[in-house]
């Protein structure tokens, strides 16, 4: 990478003057006669545009073609422009020779090729705003100025104007607003604290104060969270500033994170920093050095797993290896926000302040975090600050204990105050304070760097506080926004110094010296300086950063600048040779920034590998943000539609595809919409893939069986990709298919097939790759021993189950995925409704009530009502029961979720319509229950309800239907034979006794 500078985006007023009828008015006279007459008229025109700093790009015959705020950045180039046409106006109706010119204007972004490349030394310029300048100017009369409505917007409080409507220009697609430009009316940004040489601290005297109160509030028992809202350069980060000062002078601890611009490229960087920060390590620490720490922090909290180690040293990137027992992402990232929870926690036992900085800046995989502080240090002694700019908006401002502070402008009294220590107090500068103060509206930003400039433009001589006055000063020589003053500052450096800072730019807020010096490419001594010059320039600030040391932008303005004034070419460049070099550097974390690295190769216009490191990023947050992974993962898929297909791109496409699907259904997706891209991924999969194609095989099944489908052809379809991968021999893929043929089979009700595939699951468990646990996002040795239970209560055999059970919930939760867990409550719920064990039932429905609230799972949510309403049946609450049954029964249709359980929920209704003594209602749940389960092929359902259904015909005692009960009795034994569910036969022998009763003889056919 070179440090030449190239071409450059500029915004700029561009101007197009000529002479109106020159060819009728030259006609007549021969060429010399010609160039005689244009000559004096062409200077003039030149000569206005250079008395007001523009740049005469091109003269051509009876006219030119002018810029200002290019090809050098300029303040107020739409006002200088202005000034100039008026100048010409006013410069050619005094003239004696007859001649009228017309001039047009318009405001907008050009392009400027590199110095050099003219063997004359001219740069050209490129843009749509040029042709559109040129049509105003044709537009125009004689003697009259036409400008454009962008044009408009910057000079209407200092000229008056006429307009005159839309027209329709040529070339241009959309009617263009034009005024009229009539004469001179005689008639501002943001910065944070700087570092060093700090502005006097004035204006805030009211907000301190109430940050102090606050804090005695805090420190007396109270719960108080603020939050700081301003617009860039109003003094946030300077208050938090002094107010952390303060409150360190006292022995208070202050812990301090921020956001960064690229936190949607770095997804969770901000729980990662304030992580890092609490537990007083970096990422440049030594690995054992961060685990001593991290056993130590969790030591204090209290009690701890070994599983809490392994899960904050995977997060931190210090994981030796991938670790099989890891959660879900779901339950993963719960955990950690527990763990952070309770660090919060314990440092909150003692006065202390935490302030987060720049939350506009948050990704949204950080919302959880910064809701998890909130609630962290409610009834703690810790003062929580929050800073944003407006705008920003999140659901814990609506808690009662938040309280936020608007910082307006600064007074007038307080701006000159300001001045004075700025600017000093002598007479001369007086005008020069009362202009900087009109155009910076009272932000403390906007005045230094409206002083600054002015300072190394040569208004000002001397030092800070104490300037003389330079060259004369004028409206025109102060920036009129941020964006025009950093620009101007830019163009003022030397071409090493302005490369080094449009790299810097293109790296980010903050930039590694090691990544700069690679991108350079030139000897370190000489990018070296150039920093150290840009810091004296108070351009940028060296720090120590994870990596060693780094340097970090003054002010995210001060960036955005930098960056885009680079043509879009030279950025790609540039991002493609950031993108390597951080490969390099980070390849001790680089999960970790594989987001980072995919946003830069994505900028350099290199798709697959933007795609390839994008794709490891939604692998490592999805470990604790299902969420953000599918964001990423849609964004993968995304990059790739357009790629030219081969092995890597199939691979990711079927990867991105297929998770989109299963995560998003796993997360509350309809199947209908997760099923397009699990189509995708089967058709790439069947042409390329065979390994996966039984994978999807399962996913497809999973969803169709959740949608409502038939449980005989989920079992079906799994014994088809058992067949495509045993082939193969690939022991751990045939264990994860047999795991969900285990579940097919239960949900059809053949529960010894189900124990049978199950088995063969546990035997192939230690095959599993880790391939498989993180492709469906939870482990699946938990699946098969939770689904085991289940069958187990259903083949008669309950101590055997409820060790299955018991061997599961002994596990610390948090390793457990929620949904995984929550199969060995209900089986837990299963046994207590067989057993008559209210206190049982009571006990995990509660359990998965908590799950179901805790994650948010539209699955879980269904399954909270259902386990709440076998609750409270088995306790004789049957209103309860009924109420709650119903609304398991509604959720499922309105959340489309757990529909695959349609027929359980039906005959759980039924009978306890006939436990409450509604034996006609019994009857009418039981045939929809009934017929429910044939349609999804579940027959553990049609056994209870059939059951349930002869019971309530019996209870009835009418004779004539006596009969209809003995066939169903009949068809009950049949059916247990048939599925092995003998947890139904105490039931079915309770019913043969009231048979024999009603007909005092036993039943033909049974015992």
């Amino acid at each position: 990478m070179q440090l030449a500078a190239g071409g450059e985006f500029k915004q700029a007023t561009i101007l197009f003057a000529d002479i109106v009828s020159s060819t009728r008015l030259l006609a007549r006279l021969d060429p010399e006669q010609a160039m005689d007459r244009l000559r004096p008229a062409i200077a003039a025109m030149c000569d206005a545009v250079t008395r007001f700093d523009g740049t005469v790009v091109q003269t051509m015959g009876d006219g030119i073609f002018a810029l200002f705020g290019a090809p050098r950045a300029q303040e107020g180039h739409a006002f200088l422009a202005c000034e100039a046409a008026l100048a010409l106006q006013q410069a050619f109706a005094q003239r004696e020779d007859g001649l009228k010119i017309r001039v047009g204007l318009h405001t907008g972004e050009v392009v400027f090729g590199p110095p050099g490349a003219d063997p004359q030394g001219r740069r050209d310029a490129h843009g749509v705003a040029i042709h559109l300048a040129s049509r105003l100017q044709a537009l125009a009369d004689a003697g009259g100025i036409c400008i454009s409505e962008q044009s408009f917007r910057l000079i209407r409080s200092s000229f008056v104007t006429g307009s005159l409507g839309a027209r329709r220009l040529e070339g241009i697609p959309e009617p263009v607003s034009v005024f009229q430009l009539l004469a001179r009316r005689r008639g501002p940004a943001s910065r944070e604290f700087r570092g060093a040489t700090l502005t006097t601290f004035c204006g805030r005297t009211a907000e301190i104060a109430a940050l102090r109160e606050t804090l005695c509030a805090i420190e007396s028992g109270e719960t108080r969270i603020t939050g700081i809202e301003g617009a860039p350069g109003s003094g946030k980060s300077r208050l938090c500033y002094e107010f952390a000062e303060w409150c360190r002078e006292r022995g208070l601890p202050v812990y301090e994170a921020r956001a960064q611009p690229y936190g949607h490229a770095t997804p969770l960087q901000l729980a990662l920093d304030f992580l890092r920060m609490i537990l007083q390590v970096s990422s440049s620490d030594d690995a054992a050095l961060t685990r001593d720490r991290i056993a130590e922090r969790l030591t204090e909290i209290g009690a701890t797993f070994e599983a809490d180690r392994a899960l904050l040293s995977e997060f931190l990137g210090l994981a030796d290896e991938p670790q099989r027992s890891l959660p879900s992402p779901k339950a993963r990232q719960a955990r950690l926000l527990d763990i952070l929870r309770d660090l919060v926690r314990q440092i909150g036992r003692q006065p202390s302040v935490i302030i987060v900085e720049d939350l506009h800046w948050a990704d949204a995989a950080s919302g959880e975090f910064l809701a998890t502080l909130v609630e962290a240090v409610e009834d703690t002694r810790t003062m929580l600050i929050f800073n944003y700019r407006p705008g920003y908006r999140a659901p814990f401002m609506r808690t009662p204990h938040y309280r936020s502070m608007f910082l307006a402008e600064l007074s007038n009294t307080e701006t000159d105050a300001i001045l004075d220590t700025l600017v000093g107090t002598r007479p001369e500068l007086k005008d020069i304070h009362r202009r900087v103060a009109e155009r910076s509206g009272g932000n403390v930003f906007f005045m230094e760097e409206l002083v600054r400039s002015l300072s190394e433009n040569g208004t000002l001589l001397g030092a800070p506080g104490s300037y003389t006055l330079g060259s004369p000063a004028n409206d025109n020589a102060l920036p009129s926004t941020v964006q025009d003053v950093i620009g101007a500052r830019i163009d003022r450096l030397d071409p090493v110094e302005r490369a080094v800072l449009q790299i810097g730019a293109t790296i980010g807020k903050q930039f590694p010296l090691n990544v700069m010096e690679s991108v350079a490419e030139v000897p370190p001594e000489e990018v070296h300086a150039a920093l150290d010059r840009l810091s004296e320039a108070e351009m940028i600030e060296p720090q120590q950063g994870a990596g060693g040391r780094c340097y970090a932008f003054r002010h995210p303005l001060i960036q955005e600048v930098a960056y885009r004034t680079q043509l879009k070419a030279r950025r790609a460049v540039l991002h493609a040779a950031v993108a390597e070099a951080l490969e390099r550097y980070s390849a001790s974390r680089l999960d970790e920034d594989a987001a980072l690295i995919a946003f830069h190769h994505e900028a350099a216009g290199h798709t697959l590998p933007a795609a390839v490191f994008g794709a490891r990023a939604a692998r490592w947050v999805g470990a604790t943000s299902t969420g953000e992974a599918i964001k990423r993962w849609r964004k993968v898929r995304t990059m790739l539609l357009g790629e030219l297909r081969c092995p890597e791109v199939d691979q990711l496409r079927i990867m991105a595809s297929a998770q989109i699907a299963w995560l998003g259904w796993r997360e509350g997706v309809t199947v209908e919409e997760a099923r397009p891209y699990l189509a995708e991924a089967l058709q790439i999969a069947r042409e390329t893939d065979d390994a996966m194609v039984a994978l999807l095989l399962f996913v497809e099944a999973r969803l169709a069986g959740a949608s409502g489908g038939p449980a005989d052809d989920y079992a079906a379809q799994i014994e088809r990709a058992l067949a495509l991968v045993e082939p193969t021999g690939d022991r751990g893929r045939e264990a994860t298919l047999n795991a969900s043929l285990s579940q097919a089979y239960g949900w059809a009700g053949l529960f010894t097939k189900a124990l049978a595939a199950n088995d063969a699951a546990l035997e192939r468990i230690p095959a599993i790759e880790p391939f498989d646990h993180q492709f469906l996002g939870y482990n699946v040795e938990h699946w098969v021993l939770s689904l085991r239970g289940r069958i187990l209560v259903h083949l008669g055999r309950p101590d055997e189950a409820r060790a299955c059970f018991d061997q599961m919930l002994s596990l610390e939760p948090a390793l457990v995925d929620p949904t995984v867990l929550f199969i060995s409550h209900l089986g837990m719920i299963d046994l207590a409704w067989f057993q008559h064990d209210a206190s049982l039932a009571a006990e995990h429905a509660a359990s998965v009530a908590a799950l179901a609230e805790r994650h948010g799972s539209p699955y879980l949510l269904v399954f909270r009502h259902y386990c709440s309403g076998l609750a409270a049946a088995i306790a004789g609450y049957h209103a309860t029961a009924l109420q709650e049954l119903e609304r398991a029964l509604d959720l499922m249709g309105s959340l489309k979720a757990a529909r695959d359980f349609k027929a359980d929920a039906l005959a759980a209704y039924a009978e306890c319509h006939l436990q409450a003594g509604h034996e006609i209602e019994a009857i009418a749940a039981a045939d929809r229950a009934i017929a429910a389960a044939r349609d999804l092929t579940a027959r553990m359902p049609e056994v209870r309800a059939t059951l349930v259904k002869a019971i309530a015909l019996l209870t009835l005692g009418n004779p004539a239907e006596l009969w209809e009960a003995e066939t169903l009795i009949g068809q009950v034994d049949d059916m247990i034979q048939q599925t092995g569910a003998h947890c139904f036969e105490p039931g079915l022998g309770l019913a043969l006794e009231q048979i024999a009763r009603s007909r005092d003889v036993p039943l033909y056919g049974h015992k």
